[in-house]
């Protein structure tokens, strides 16, 4: 390794691992306490409605991301893996693709005060982009620079690296998320407030949710969701390359609903199967290790 990359790796080590550094150590000042009264509307099935509850998970996943240090530990594993390995550009794309993530999740929160301070800025709205704006901060650009060190770092060399199925399997996952929300929106007035997000509503305690994780975990343990079949990809067996079974499937498909329902631990676990998939070849996550499965692309 030359000293040049070398020091590229410290400098994105270290950019990354500067938002749980200062998370952890925040600077005394002055609080002001204030109280407020505000009566909250009732919610529809507008298209703001459903964006929340997105936008409530990317926010709440990127700050427990900088708050338990994974963008440092993500640079940290890309780099070790990267050393031994001939796919340093396939491991630095996906490194400085998660911190982009992260960088871009990092202020879409759906919650932003109002100037009066005791409401919040309706979603979607030219205040709302305004505010998303002006949240942007130095968390998010020591991110992006970590990512363009990353990139400097890996370069291109080495084997061509294999595109799309990555991006693919992101895509798909976010198709189905929004399917799942809208479905849970257009059952009884009760169950669509998922104002913050399915993490925080989907809990083990109330009928409601208990059914939403039983309807969750059979829609998974087909292989075929709708966002994969849109995306041309399914689940089979890593050694078969067929339907991997259901005892394959269903490993792999209770995974998600019940680490979601698991509130600090679960979101770590997840961020875990999701990193897992950085220095694997084929990109495959923790549980996809697990259950001996593996995702591919449907041929034309």
């Amino acid at each position: 390794m030359s000293r040049s990359t070398l020091l590229a790796w410290l400098a994105a080590l270290a950019a990354a691992a500067y938002p749980t550094w200062d998370l952890h150590h925040p600077e005394d000042g002055e609080y002001t306490l204030h109280g407020c009264v505000a009566a909250f509307p009732a919610h529809g099935h507008e298209l703001a409605d459903l964006v929340s509850p997105p936008l409530a998970d990317a926010y709440g996943l990127a700050y427990s991301a900088l708050r338990w240090g994974v963008p440092a530990i993500t640079v940290l594993a890309g780099w070790l893996m990267s050393a031994g390995t001939r796919d340093q550009a396939l491991i630095g794309r996906r490194v400085a693709g998660l911190l982009t993530l992260l960088a871009v999740a990092g202020p879409l929160s759906p919650f932003h005060t109002a100037a009066d301070g005791c409401s919040t800025v309706p979603v979607l709205t030219n205040d709302w982009f305004a505010a998303v704006a002006n949240a942007y901060g130095p968390y998010e650009s020591a991110l992006l620079l970590s990512a363009l060190l990353v990139l400097a770092a890996t370069g291109t060399g080495g084997r061509p690296v294999p595109y799309g199925l990555t991006g693919r399997r992101a895509v798909a996952f976010a198709i189905d998320y929004g399917f799942f929300v809208t479905f849970l929106a257009a059952l009884e007035p009760g169950w669509s407030r998922l104002d913050f997000g399915l993490r925080n509503w989907l809990r083990l305690d109330e009928p409601a949710p208990l059914l939403a994780v039983a309807a969750m975990f059979v829609y998974v343990l087909s292989g075929r969701t709708f966002g994969k079949q849109l995306l041309r990809l399914r689940v089979v067996c890593d050694t078969t390359g067929h339907w991997p079974g259901l005892r394959r499937a269903a490993v792999r498909a209770l995974v998600f609903p019940v680490l979601v329902c698991l509130p600090e631990f679960g979101l770590i676990v997840l961020l875990v199967d999701g990193l897992w998939a950085v220095p694997d070849p084929a990109g495959r996550t923790l549980r996809d290790r697990l259950a001996g499965t593996r995702v591919v692309r449907d041929r034309p």
